[in-house]
Formats: structure tokens, sequence, C-alpha cells
């Protein structure tokens, strides 16, 4: 309590106890004759008498002064040991923190207790702990309260300054892509007020290199400025807006060896399970399954992936296997060829690299034919000293095959069609007579170039000769 107010304290008394004497007889101990009062001393309560300050590195002055600047925050987390608080009192007593800004500390705690409340026995220390936010960047500043609890008066406000550097991006990927390319990806920073964006870095092996002249905002960066082959080492790290500017420390660190070298092209190309003449045709047997060999240099390798595709100018369908390491043939089968048109089909071949580099093509043709010949004319001839035939019409240079299953089983029996059609071909010999015919009965197809074979044609006829 104030002199001012002991004094006006002391006055009230007075008048109390004279409007009482005004009608009561008081006791010379109630006064005197001496009119001058002894002076009092007023002692005001102060947080010093209770807590000492002592600054660690960040900070500077005493329980009454103290200045705290953690100067640049590099990384968000805490920062210990800022100053000391110990109890200078007999009994214990209770440290309160309370943190009024700035908005880049995100709290404020005493070390023994974790919180923002400590009990200290008499003569009993602990630390303040600062930790700054990972979402807020840039210069701050603000007021960090110590006071007594229990008491509303008994406390010192110091100043807070800081640096906050944003939070690093906690992922970065690194891919060689085609033509020497790297592309980088990272995870966003988890700095959401004053990022200005991201900084990405170079090293080759040695020092470091900023390419980006102005932070990014996205989180995406490709590296076109290489040297085939050459080791490369990436970093990122994000950037804050406003004055200072302000670098996190590095995300992860990620490599990538730029690659601009193609593979070689394939040294052979062939249809691995052709049908028809020469085995060299797709047809109904096989065009929803392809399968095509393919033959490698030795300078292929077990990353690179094997491209087959097959066109006739109009549709195209492809497909990819993986290439055998130090060359040799791999068979890329199952393709889907039913979208292709009959007619000449190119297979054209390339190698690609796990970057992307493609090779010059290597192709081959084959010709497609899916329409099966329609089913043989056949007529059987009973010959009466010369072996029996067949006659009839079929699609032009087709294989007409005739399988005898009545009376007995025998053949097959084959000719080619002619240019006009026509076929004949001479099959087994069946006696019989006018008065005892033997039926003899014939399996007729007919198979085109491609391999397809027609619907099947039954002969059935009477041999008497």
């Amino acid at each position: 309590m104030s002199s001012r107010a002991l004094m006006i304290g002391a006055i009230v008394a007075s008048g109390a106890v004279l409007a009482v004497g005004g009608a009561t007889r008081m006791s010379a101990a109630a006064f005197t004759a001496d009119v001058v009062a002894a002076g009092n001393v007023v002692t005001a309560d102060r947080l010093g008498n209770h807590f000492a300050v002592v600054p660690g590195s960040s900070a500077q002055g005493d329980v009454d002064s103290l200045a705290i600047d953690l100067g640049l925050v590099a990384s968000p987390g805490a920062v210990g040991n800022v100053f000391t608080v110990t109890n200078l009192s007999v009994q214990s007593r209770t440290a309160t923190l309370a943190l009024l800004g700035p908005s880049q500390v995100a709290s404020a705690t005493f070390a023994s207790s974790g919180t923002a409340s400590a009990t200290l026995g008499p003569g009993a220390s602990t630390t303040v702990t600062l930790t700054t936010s990972p979402t807020v960047a840039g210069r701050g500043s603000g007021t960090l309260r110590l006071g007594l609890a229990g008491s509303s008066w008994l406390y010192r406000d110091y100043d807070v300054a800081l640096d906050a550097a944003p939070s690093a991006p906690g992922t970065l990927s690194a891919v060689a892509k085609p033509a020497g390319r790297v592309d980088l990806s990272w995870s966003t920073s988890a700095t959401t007020a004053n990022l200005a964006g991201y900084h990405v870095y170079r090293s080759a092996g040695a020092s470091w290199t900023r390419l980006t002249a102005a932070p990014l905002s996205g989180t995406a960066y490709s590296d076109a400025a290489t040297a085939d082959g050459t080791q490369y080492s990436y970093a990122v790290r994000a950037v804050s807006s406003g004055a200072p500017v302000l670098e996190s420390v590095d995300s992860p660190h990620a490599s990538a060896r730029a690659d601009a070298t193609a593979p070689v092209l394939p040294s052979a190309v062939l249809l691995a399970n052709g049908t028809g003449q020469g085995n060299q045709w797709i047809s109904l047997a096989n065009r929803s399954s392809v399968s095509v060999s393919v033959t490698l240099p030795g300078s292929s390798l077990a990353s690179d992936t094997v491209e087959v595709v097959l066109s006739n100018g109009v549709g195209s369908v492809a497909k990819t296997a993986p290439a055998p390491g130090g060359g040799g043939t791999v068979v890329v089968g199952g393709i889907d060829a039913f979208t292709i048109l009959d007619g000449s089909v190119t297979i054209s071949v390339t190698v690609a690299d796990a970057a992307g580099n493609v090779s010059a093509p290597k192709t081959a043709s084959a010709p497609k034919d899916t329409v099966a010949p329609a089913a043989p004319s056949a007529t059987y001839v009973d010959e009466r000293k010369a072996p029996d035939g067949i006659t009839g019409g079929a699609e032009a240079g087709s294989l007409v095959t005739a399988t005898q299953t009545v009376p007995a089983a025998s053949g097959p029996y084959t000719a080619t069609a002619s240019g006009a059609g026509a076929y004949t071909l001479e099959v087994a010999r069946t006696d019989g007579s006018p008065g005892k015919p033997v039926t003899v009965t014939y399996l007729v197809t007919a198979t085109d170039a491609a391999g397809n074979v027609s619907a099947v044609t039954t002969l059935t006829a009477s041999a008497t000769r």
C-alpha cells in the first residue's frame, strides 16, 4: 500500500476517534499532549522479492529488465535455456508464464514442468523454453510475461524478438527423364503464414548452386541444364516473405543421374507365332494373341523396356515387356490385334531406358487375313479302274482337304485350287456295284494362305463301280 493511502487511512481513523470522543469521555491512553506522530515505513512488494532471473544465451538483463532475442531460428522447434528462474523466498512459490505474441512463438514453458506454470521450493530453479511455430515464418516481436501465481500485479513483461525461418519440405524426389532432364517434386512446407515459396539447390559433388532465381510457388521443378551421365544431388528450401528473407534448412536430399543417351535399337524382329504359308500370317487363329520375337544387342539393360506396336496406318495396338539384361531374345506375347484391319501390318519395336530415352525403331511386316474361305463345293467322281476323285470349286489358291469317314476312315487328301478356283483331288477307291452300291462320305474344307479354314462341306455319295 502506498504512503498516500496510509496517510488517508490515518486521517479517516482519527476522524472516527474524534467523532466518538465528542460523545464519550476518553482516557489519557487514547491521546497525549504530543501532536507529532511518529513516521510510518511502507514497503512495496515486487517480483524481484520472489524470483531471480538469469538470462541465457538468447537473453540479457535481469528480473526487472530482461529482453529476449532468439535471433535466427533456422528450423521450427524448441529453444531451451532462454533464461533461468530461481525462487528467492523461504517458501514455495509458483511462477507463471503468459505469451503475448509474437505468432512465430507457439508456446513458453518451464523445463521442470513442461507447462506454463512451475512450483519451486526455496532456492529451486528452472529454465524457460520457447517453442517456435512450424506454421508462421518471418520476423516477429511480442511479449513474454513472468508472474507470481495468485497475484494479479506481481509480474514483469519481457520483450521477445526472433527471425523464424519456414519449415523445410519433409520429402523430395528426383527422377531422371528423357534428354537428360531431372524432374523434382516435394511435399509442401508446414508453414502457411509468410511463405513466399521454394528455392531449389543442386550439387554435382562439391558446392551447392541455387537453380531458381525467384521462389517457386509450386512443389515441382524440372532441371534441364544437365550433363549426360552426371550424378546430381538436390535440396529444396522454403523461403519466407517480407524482410528479411529467410530460408529453411534443407529438405531431405535426393539424387539422380542425368541420362540423355537412348538405347541401341533391336537387331531383329520376327512374328513368333505366325500362321499359314511361311508361318508369317496374322489370322483368325492368332489375332487375339500375337507374339513377336525381338533380339536385342549386348548393351541392353534389365531396366530397359521393349515396346512392340502393330499398326496398319489407321489403328495401332502396343505391348511392352522387360528387356533381357546383356542382350538376347525376348518374346512379347499376348498382343490383341483384333482392331487392326486386314492387310499389311507393320511391326515396329523400340527400346526405352529407365529415363524414358527411346531407341530408333526396328520394323518388320506381316500380312493379316482373318476372313475364312467359303465352304468348297464338292462332287464325287466314281471311277471304274482308276482311283475315285472329288472335284469342285474353292477360294483361288486355297488348299482343299478331303477326309473319308465312311465306309472307312482314310485321308486326308489334298489339292490346291487353281487361280480360277477349280480343284480336283484323288481319294481312296471304293468298289461297289449297281446292285450293291456302297455309301461313301467325305468331309471337305478349304484353307487359305493365312491358315484360315472354311466351314466343312459334307459330301455323301454312292460308289457303284
